[in-house]
């Protein structure tokens, strides 16, 4: 009996190590060059340009040039470069959240929308679409229903920004994917590894049953509560590696997929994200609130048009 034990958690380790292997490898290979790109755009100043040239557009959503830069940072890079960013401006709160809920739609665009494609999306460019609009939807609702007044404390350690060499930036670069890599490797494996265990005896069930009453007010499957809770405590690049392994095996339907990754492009990470943002003074209903009913708004949608087509194909 021990014996038949320790050979089915060995394997399972096996297969979650073969597993994280091949989808850590895959991110790598993909994440490097994007974010290479990334950093020699910010360098040349061409995102600082874009963002001048968009101010006209988002003062509709009541946000400056300062704003632009702000959120442009966050959607070619990530909520934590957007925040350094915050620390160089002279935001009002009022500004900074609606800033805040936008980047926390719209982040690391490039790099995500392309996992969400390999985890069961029709297409990275249509899931980066989506976001990009939605962070503006909400943005846009956002400016007409926060008081002009609507003020608070916010805890942002404020610094001169200087342009950075040309060296520095890419040792910047290189330092930040060094530290990276080994953990993405880490996490990877690690959450592979105990999805191997769980399925192989037969937890995920027993874990995840009490948050199907809240998968369906989502629209989403109860099956999904899982991989939900995954890619809302370890993000969409580390919670995706457990979720394309899902799409690929066939345990996961390609339909219930896409809608999962139509919830998590708008809310995803609630534990990381979310703190960050509330360490800075703003407020958690602003910070959860509007993404989650954006995020239901979607994916309700989504099974609205797949019922009507399914009827006019029935006629």
């Amino acid at each position: 009996m021990q014996h038949a034990l320790t050979l089915r958690t060995r394997a399972c380790a096996v297969r979650g190590f073969r597993n994280g292997l091949s989808t850590w490898w895959w991110l790598v290979k993909m994440m490097l060059p994007i974010t290479f790109g990334v950093a020699l755009l910010q360098w040349a100043g061409a995102i600082a340009a874009v963002s001048e040239w968009l101010t006209p557009v988002f003062s509709h959503i009541g946000l400056n040039g300062e704003g632009v830069l702000t959120f442009l940072t966050a959607v070619s890079a990530s909520i934590y470069a957007a925040i350094g960013v915050m620390g160089t401006l002279n935001l009002d709160y009022r500004s900074v959240t609606i800033i805040a809920v936008m980047t926390l739609i719209a982040h690391n665009l490039i790099v995500e929308s392309v996992v969400q494609r390999k985890a069961g999306c029709r297409s990275a460019w249509g899931m980066a679409a989506l976001r990009l609009a939605m962070a503006l939807l909400t943005a846009w609702i956002l400016n007409r229903i926060l008081p002009e007044n609507y003020t608070g404390t916010l805890l942002v350690a404020h610094r001169d920004a200087g342009g950075a060499s040309f060296g520095a930036v890419m040792q910047g670069w290189a330092t930040a994917q060094a530290r990276l890599l080994p953990l993405m490797f880490a996490m990877i494996v690690s959450l592979n590894v105990l999805q191997q265990l769980l399925r192989e005896f037969r937890l995920i069930g027993r874990l995840t049953a009490p948050l199907a009453p809240l998968m369906r007010i989502f629209g989403l499957s109860p099956d999904s509560a899982f991989l939900w809770v995954v890619l809302n405590t370890l993000g969409l690049t580390y919670g995706s590696s457990v979720m394309i392994g899902e799409v690929e095996t066939g345990a996961v339907p390609r339909r219930e997929a896409r809608l999962l990754n139509a919830h998590a492009a708008m809310n995803h990470s609630l534990l990381e994200d979310t703190l960050l943002y509330a360490a800075l003074g703003i407020g958690l209903f602003w910070l959860l609130v509007p993404r989650l009913a954006m995020a239901m708004a979607v994916v309700w949608a989504m099974r609205l048009g797949i019922a009507l087509r399914e009827r006019r194909r029935n006629q």
